[in-house]
């Protein structure tokens, strides 16, 4: 150890220079890599939650559940439905992979007098974070107050209270009962779009007298999935329509692009590390083998003298991996301190561990490889070879 100190301090400037390039080339790609995560990271967390949501239900050319006291209906996108059990929504929600949540949705309409149109309300699970991005949730809130857990009040779609003159505090009588408007909102394109919003609990409420059922538990049309990203949105369709073999699943198919693209950023982030971490690999390897090339008339001399092709080779080997360890640690110090400082390009960057542990293995790997053909030539070399050739 003493004489691999002593050697590498002996050709200071030589040793500096290969730190030196190690340390330049660790920060660089360190750089990269950080700002490189950053913007895949804030990209994927937005296109990985695009379009995840979709509604389940069974379309029926009749009326189901219903008493005979009205022509009113549960239905989906504009067509009639089946009523579906709580057993397929605990096995949707809990028995399918890539479910992130679900929820039930009572959806009915009816032909109301006072307004001489049909009017349709929802019950929601106003929880459910599969209920706020398929119905409405109170960030679509125009006026008043979002859904409460008063039985007496009610929400409006915005369209239909401008439509017909709503004010909030109005007092309705639909669905045969008396409700207070207390907010209005304006959800958007969903799959799911009412007149009326309201708890699911209070819409079965209402409804009691007109929706009956022959079976218990059949107190929903709909149910409403998030999945968990985008990229296996299509397993747990595919798995949700296996379950039954009448269920229509609905969706807007914005997770398609947003799974494209991706896809895309997944294999240009591999292609860019690859090229990064190959550009690395050859750094080092240029870098030992240049050195060691100047010192290869040394070695020669020092294998006439006596010393074993074993010593020769761990003193190389050694020599190598002190230079790129030093290197690339004053480099990972360097990245560590000025990258979340610079702010590069404006984005916040973090340094992260496996990236350094990685420029670490491979530094020390394109060390190893240029060390390779220098001690490989030791064993088939005699010293005076060496020394005529490199004299």
């Amino acid at each position: 150890m003493r004489y691999i100190l002593k050697e590498l301090f002996r050709h200071r400037f030589r040793t500096a220079f290969s730190i030196l390039g190690y340390a330049i080339a660790a920060l660089f790609i360190l750089m990269l890599l950080s700002l490189g995560s950053s913007n895949n990271k804030r990209s994927l967390s937005i296109l990985q939650n695009t379009g995840t949501h979709f509604i389940v239900y069974i379309p029926s050319g009749t009326s189901f559940c219903t008493s005979g006291k009205s022509d009113g209906y549960v239905f989906a996108e504009g067509v009639k439905t089946m009523m579906l059990d709580n057993d397929l929504l605990l096995n949707i929600k809990n028995g399918v992979k890539g479910v992130k949540d679900a929820a039930p949705c009572l959806l009915y309409k009816m032909y109301d007098q006072h307004f001489a149109t049909d009017i349709s309300i929802a019950g929601i699970d106003t929880f459910s974070i599969a209920a706020k991005s398929t119905t409405c949730s109170k960030t679509n809130l125009v006026a008043g107050k979002f859904i409460s857990g008063d039985p007496g009040e009610i929400v409006a779609e915005q369209s239909f209270a401008s439509a017909h003159g709503l004010d909030l505090g109005d007092t309705l009588e639909i669905f045969g009962g008396k409700m207070v408007l207390a907010g209005i909102v304006n959800s958007g394109i969903k799959p799911v779009k009412a007149d009326f919003y309201s708890p699911i609990s209070h819409v079965r409420t209402i409804l009691k007298d007109r929706l009956q059922c022959n079976a218990p538990y059949f107190d929903m049309n709909i149910i409403l999935v998030e999945a968990e990203d985008a990229r296996v949105q299509d397993d747990v369709i595919a798995h949700i329509k296996n379950m039954m073999y009448r269920f229509t699943v609905s969706s807007y198919n914005c997770y398609e692009p947003a799974y494209t693209v991706m896809s895309i950023i997944d294999r240009t982030s591999a292609l860019l590390t690859a090229v990064i971490f190959s550009f690395l690999v050859i750094f080092s390897a240029k870098t030992q083998l240049s050195s060691l090339t100047e010192r290869f008339r040394e070695i020669g001399v020092l294998k006439s003298l006596g010393w074993s092709d074993k010593s020769l080779s761990l003193q190389l080997l050694a020599i190598s991996f002190i230079q790129a360890f030093t290197g690339v640690t004053l480099g990972a110090v360097a990245g560590t301190i000025l990258i979340p400082v610079r702010n590069i390009a404006g984005q916040e960057t973090v340094v992260q561990l496996q990236h350094i542990i990685l420029l670490y293995t491979l530094s020390v790997g394109g060390a190893a490889m240029a060390v390779a053909f220098p001690v490989l030539k030791i064993y088939r070399s005699k010293a005076g070879d060496i020394l005529r050739n490199y004299s």
